[in-house]
């Protein structure tokens, strides 16, 4: 079996993330429909920005927590961006920010590309329960990426069920969605019949707090096969068509 093993991610990268960003190339591979190396190399590319992911940890350390729910793997989501080379990406779901910079990441990267992401953000009250990915008093959807990276940026706040219909029809064809909102059955099946129609050949899905059942429903009418990354409700699958770049 071919080596999952984090050895072309930065140590510092790594340290920031912690060890549950580990990323998984056997599953980007098999996702991209590409070889374990190319998975590999596209990681790689992380290497540049190290600097980039320090400042996102620094900006969350600041509000005195180092953890607000996030996208359990996002250097394979760089990574599959970066071997997609998407045009146009559709995000949903943003808190903090963490999926959205390595989506930004992987933009820059790839020298092209636009992110369109929707959030709709949810305040952290003082003295009651909060949601993990309440965002903190005075600051905004994204707040944790670091400014350099927004320039470009496409956020729309709001429900998915308000926005997504209409930001799909404005950008047409759809090469890369990411499903990162929180568990919600008939939330997921939404999204999901609403980009059926939009996914260009060869395109990516990627959901975390996946419904499996609609997620393979979805997966099987567009002919592709839903993968799941190890034991999570972490998936994704590609829609046939051309081979990823090179």
């Amino acid at each position: 079996m071919p080596p999952r093993g984090p050895a072309r991610v930065p140590a510092d990268v790594m340290k920031v993330l912690g060890s549950r960003a580990r990323p998984d190339t056997s599953w980007v591979a098999q996702v991209a429909g590409c070889s374990v190396s190319r998975a590999e190399s596209a990681v790689d590319g992380l290497r540049r920005f190290s600097q980039d992911v320090e400042g996102l940890a620094e900006r969350i350390a600041r509000t005195g927590r180092s953890y607000y729910a996030q996208f359990p793997a996002p250097i394979d989501l760089y990574a599959l961006v970066r071997l997609a080379k998407p045009a146009n990406i559709v995000e949903s779901g943003v808190s903090s920010g963490v999926s959205t910079a390595f989506l930004l990441l992987a933009v820059r990267s790839n020298g092209g590309g636009a992110l369109h992401s929707i959030d709709f953000p949810v305040e952290r009250l003082r003295g009651s329960r909060n949601e993990p990915w309440s965002i903190p008093q005075g600051l905004g959807s994204g707040w944790a990426i670091p400014p350099k990276l927004r320039l470009g940026w496409d956020l729309r706040l709001g429900r998915s069920e308000d926005l997504l219909g209409p930001l799909l029809a404005e950008v047409g064809g759809l090469d890369f969605f990411c499903h990162d909102s929180p568990v919600d059955a008939s939330h997921f099946e939404f999204e999901m019949d609403a980009i059926r129609g939009h996914l260009e050949p060869g395109s990516i899905v990627v959901a975390d707090n996946t419904e499996w059942k609609t997620f393979e429903a979805t997966a099987e009418s567009l002919g592709a096969t839903a993968i799941r990354r190890k034991k999570s409700s972490l998936g994704a699958f590609r829609v046939p068509g051309p081979s990823v770049h090179n």
